[in-house]
């Protein structure tokens, strides 16, 4: 066969061709930069700890050790892998993997070499299970990276502080050194997830990248297991395999919580879907009627909403929307419930506010959605402006269907009065700003 007829039509060799498609080059330079810089450290520092540690590591005790747990996270992934994949689909939570587990098992009673070597052969399983589900395969890497630097970090903080407390007594230095080891794992591999997320997204702050409580609860809990399967392996080997039990529950738990916040909230913005926005507010002014404190909702809808999409197309609909629903976590409390409505309607209940303070409230949203620009189809830049009406509790209704029905009247106000404003319901006292 000629050779030409092996050679594609854009003269590079096949291989070549496969590495220039990789998704890992449309990363951004500095995430990029991070990305293949990690993988090259965490390469070196794997082999260094493998050298470093030669004498412990050939030893029947500590092999079996590694074997064991690597079967076991082996089990555990072939177990649950249709709950993981759920968890994914559902948006799981990207700082926290129930690997660490097994990762910080090997922390504690594998010698350091084997702990790195243990990490590498979790993330190859995972890797070939992601494989198959088409995942984006330098993110798998990149996860496995950063928990291999913070297992061998973790490791050498265990090792490095017990002689520097060991005047205390054995229990609490066997407390101390697993505490320390654990924070500098959960803060390393933090660190190092959150690093590549801004570099990559573009976020506006790292503290919105921060993890919720939810997630930081199931990292301890992760941490934890970690701790009881090694104490497990070392005082009773053979019921090392009922923390699969435990495991398993933690992540049906963790499944149901996802499932339950899934149901509760707007694919497209991140915010409550009206459904459960309803339920939340009823229930909070259900408590301000018993308290007697005052409350307040907001209907908002964008203006010229279906200019956007007609003229900009609707991925710039789409922008639109993730925007404001954006501006609005940021303007308003971090309890205030807020949901899209519906369209490019939105709705906001204000507990314990009135009537005054719920118009300075909204005047602030219009104010930062006025500073909104997205891109349309053609790279042309669009500026947003949203309408308000507001209505609060008692003055323009004792029930949640009232207070809608009044901020909608106010937000048909604010429309015809020529958009881009906040407006009370009509027949307000002329005390209050209208």
């Amino acid at each position: 066969m000629a050779a030409s007829s092996l050679t594609p039509a854009d003269g590079r060799a096949p291989g070549l061709r496969t590495v220039r498609s990789w998704r890992l080059w449309s990363v951004p330079p500095k995430a990029l930069a991070l990305i293949i810089g990690l993988e090259l450290i965490t390469l070196l520092a794997t082999v260094l700890s493998l050298v470093t540690s030669y004498s412990d590591w050939l030893t029947w005790s500590a092999t079996t050790r590694l074997a064991v747990l690597l079967l076991l996270s082996i089990a555990y992934s072939e177990i649950t892998h249709r709950m993981q994949r759920m968890r994914r689909y559902l948006g799981g939570a990207v700082l926290v993997g129930l690997h660490s587990v097994w990762a910080f098992a090997g922390v504690l009673i594998l010698p350091i070499g084997y702990s790195a070597v243990l990490v590498c052969g979790v993330f190859a399983v995972a890797a070939m299970r992601r494989r198959q589900q088409k995942a984006v395969a330098y993110r798998v890497t990149y996860t496995g990276a950063t928990v291999v630097i913070a297992t061998l970090a973790a490791k050498v903080v265990a090792t490095a502080i017990q002689p520097r407390i060991a005047t205390l007594p054995a229990g609490a230095v066997t407390a101390m050194a697993i505490t320390t080891s654990a924070a500098a794992f959960f803060l390393i591999n933090t660190v190092l997830v959150i690093g590549v997320i801004y570099l990559a997204s573009g976020a506006h702050s790292l503290t919105e990248l921060l993890p919720a409580k939810e997630e930081l609860g199931l990292e301890l809990a992760t941490l934890v297991l970690g701790v009881m399967t090694a104490d497990i392996y070392l005082r009773l080997a053979w019921l090392t395999p009922t923390v699969l039990i435990l495991m398993l529950l933690l992540q049906r738990s963790s499944l149901v919580s996802q499932l339950e916040v899934a149901a509760a909230t707007d694919a497209k913005t991140g915010l409550l879907n009206a459904a459960a926005w309803q339920e939340l507010s009823q229930r909070e002014l259900l408590r301000a009627q018993r308290e007697g404190a005052p409350c307040a909702v907001l209907l908002m809808d964008l203006d010229h909403f279906k200019r956007v999409n007609d003229t900009a197309g609707h991925l710039a609909g789409d922008a639109a929307l993730k925007a404001i629903g954006e501006a609005l976590k940021r303007e308003l409390r971090g309890y205030d419930a807020v949901a899209r409505f519906g369209g490019e309607e939105f709705v906001v209940f204000l507990d314990d506010i009135g009537l005054d303070e719920a118009r300075q409230v909204a005047e602030r949203i219009l104010s930062r959605i006025r500073g909104l620009v997205i891109s349309g189809l053609a790279g042309e830049r669009i500026s947003l402006t949203a309408s308000i009406g507001l209505a609060t509790y008692p003055q323009h209704g004792e029930v949640i269907t009232q207070l809608i029905e009044q901020a909608d009247s106010a937000l048909y106000t604010a429309k015809r009065s020529g958009r881009d404003r906040a407006e009370l319901p009509p027949g307000t006292p002329s005390g209050h700003p209208g």
